[in-house]
């Protein structure tokens, strides 16, 4: 359950929906997450035990053919929708007129070896 403010009467509320319902204002509301439960969750983030124990928990999921065959049907699916597929051709273009990805990239091809995209 997460701690949230609803976007549109900003009263907080432990989310425990989905769609988010404010209980307050009873509208299906995008919900912001609480900056202290963020700044929590970062802080969780640079623990190298916790990073560990996600990596191992992706790396354990990919290896489930029931999992892959679902991401690679909500993949495929989304990459059907057109606009998708302008918005992330966009993001792609625009990653390519960065000098330092470039050369992060010119780099890796010279060595072979894959990088990460982040």
């Amino acid at each position: 359950m997460s701690s949230c403010v609803c976007a549109k009467c900003k009263k907080p509320w432990k989310m425990s929906s989905s769609p988010a319902v404010c209980p307050m204002c009873n509208q299906v509301s995008f919900a912001i997450v609480i900056p202290e439960e963020s700044a929590a969750i970062k802080k969780r983030g640079q623990d190298p035990e916790h990073r560990a124990k996600l990596s191992a928990a992706r790396k354990a999921a990919w290896q489930d053919p029931e999992y892959r065959t679902k991401i690679s049907a909500g993949m495929k699916r989304l990459w059907q929708d057109p606009e998708y597929q302008a918005k992330m051709g966009a993001i792609r273009k625009k990653r390519w007129q960065d000098p330092e990805y470039q050369a992060k990239m010119r780099a890796a091809r010279i060595r072979g070896k894959e990088v990460s995209y982040s």
